[in-house]
């Protein structure tokens, strides 16, 4: 998918919008690479530069059209625009599974390196955690602090609220050729299967 990186201005004109219409749940995302210092010191720039590359496309290819991304450094604002906090807990969480479970190969002009990297989240959603845009980044930042505070490579939301998660069972078979596929296209695997699901209620809806 072919999305455009939006300024901060945006992100917050439209999350104004929305409040002022009151067209919720909608959640802002504040996301950070970990220790993405070291990635730059141990690599380089250049390569840095293109493990950002990497996540951004990543997202692009994982998050709804509706969504919109804003990007500072290593920093990552994200407007998840009709989804409140326990859906928005579940679309990232696929996310960082599929950068916690993989590594990519990040080239720049002399080299490729294997590259490891996670984010962390902290996530706010209208109206639940707050009302106003302001007090919805700051839900979220002391969200993503907490997300740091307790390892890094996670998800917080709200200190009052928590997720608890479901898992689906396959075959090893399934999971190894699902796992593969999902590497090769850069999206999560959740994604494919509801995808596949999709093919197959339109193949069985005729």
């Amino acid at each position: 998918m072919n999305r455009e990186l939006v300024s901060k201005e945006y992100i917050v004109s439209r999350m104004e919008e929305l409040i002022s219409k009151n067209e919720g749940p909608f959640s802002i995302v504040i996301a950070d690479i970990d220790n993405f210092k070291n990635i730059n010191n141990l690599y380089g720039n250049d390569i840095a530069d293109k493990v950002i590359e990497k996540l951004i496309l990543i997202l692009n290819n994982n998050l709804l059209p509706e969504d919109s991304i804003y990007r500072h450094g290593d920093e990552f604002n994200i407007l998840l625009a009709k989804q409140g906090a326990e859906r928005g807990f579940m679309q990232l969480e696929e996310i960082r599974r599929y950068l916690s479970d993989n590594t990519f190969d990040i080239s720049d002009n002399m080299k490729t390196e294997d590259i490891y990297f996670t984010l962390s989240f902290g996530i706010a959603s209208y109206p639940r955690d707050a009302k106003n845009v302001v007090e919805l980044f700051r839900v979220a930042d002391s969200a993503l602090f907490r997300a740091k505070e307790l390892g890094k490579n996670r998800i917080c939301l709200s200190e009052s609220e928590s997720m608890v998660l479901k898992s689906n069972y396959f075959t090893k078979t399934q999971l190894d050729r699902l796992s593969r596929l999902s590497k090769s296209t850069d999206r999560t695997e959740a994604f494919l299967l509801r995808e596949a699901l999709d093919d197959l209620f339109k193949k069985y809806s005729k």
